[in-house]
């Protein structure tokens, strides 16, 4: 299986289902959420939905919806972190950020559309209403505070103030931020789609603990490449070392790092061996987590 092939196919998907999804009235709020939605994006976390279902005996038509609201609620989050007030960031995927475009107000609105109405279109996915129910509970609870927001306000709220801590307490929570920030809309994304199609609760719990474990190999790559990458494939000028932020990278050193995130690449690949032949694209997808160049 080609794995190019596989996103290209699947994002040209997304990509039709979330134009056909945008509001499309002349105000700033839906100008900007067009923007923001359409600027670009590998949409890996609407990818993993679909795969799951795909995986658990789903329909792609049925979970589309699903695929669409995790990234708006994505989307959303991005649109907020590049504020002057999180990260600060002038682009975003080669492009000026949201608040560049339509001024730092339409931009935190925006996102606050965005993610409203993430919880509108998840329930658009055809399903049972039990399985709709818990899918919105999924996305709540990954995308809220206790999941992805809780990941953020550690990232950014502690930025600088980490290098004089124990070497036990930063460990614990370099682990949290990344399992926080990153992992749990991946876990969401899987969780989502395996629900949605019906799955058992083996092949939830499956695909749970492989997307823990390639969205902690994600973050630890992107600690790196946001060292290491081509800034013009990275699409941004900053960096969490401007930011002072705690990282994998400025915590273990890049040898380390490295080794850990193929540690974490090869417990999510263990943890799908009962999806038998059709585990060959999630092994693809873990190895393209640490191989990707931005």
């Amino acid at each position: 299986m080609n794995l190019e092939s596989y996103f290209s196919q699947k994002s040209k998907l997304i990509n039709a289902a979330i134009k056909k999804s945008l509001p499309k009235d002349g105000s700033i709020i839906s100008k900007a959420m067009r923007y923001s939605m359409l600027a670009g994006g590998k949409r890996l976390r609407p990818i993993f939905v679909l795969l799951a279902a795909e995986l658990c005996g789903g329909k792609i038509e049925n979970v589309m919806p699903a695929a669409c609201a995790v990234e708006y609620l994505h989307t959303y989050s991005l649109v907020h972190d590049d504020l002057p007030a999180m990260d600060n960031d002038d682009l975003r995927r080669g492009k000026p950020t949201s608040h560049k475009m339509f001024g730092e107000s339409a931009a935190i609105l925006c996102g606050d559309a965005l993610l409203t109405e993430s919880f509108d279109l998840i329930t658009k996915s055809k399903a049972s209403d039990k399985n709709i129910k818990e899918a919105v509970k999924i996305l709540s609870y990954y995308g809220g505070y206790q999941g992805m927001i809780a990941g953020q306000a550690e990232d950014t709220l502690e930025a600088g103030k980490w290098k004089n801590k124990n070497k036990a307490f930063l460990k614990k929570k370099l682990y949290f931020i990344h399992m926080q920030k990153t992992a749990a809309l991946i876990m969401a994304s899987f969780k989502i789609g395996a629900v949605l199609a019906g799955a058992d609760r083996k092949k939830v719990k499956a695909l749970e603990e492989y997307a823990k474990n390639i969205g902690l190999a994600f973050q630890i790559a992107d600690d790196i490449l946001d060292v290491y990458a081509d800034k013009k494939l990275l699409g941004k000028k900053g960096s969490d070392k401007d930011n002072n932020k705690l990282t994998y990278l400025s915590f273990y050193g890049k040898e380390k790092a490295e080794k850990d995130a193929s540690a974490y690449v090869q417990k999510a690949k263990n943890a799908v061996k009962m999806f038998g032949k059709k585990s060959e694209i999630l092994n693809l997808i873990a190895d393209y987590m640490t191989a990707r160049k931005y």
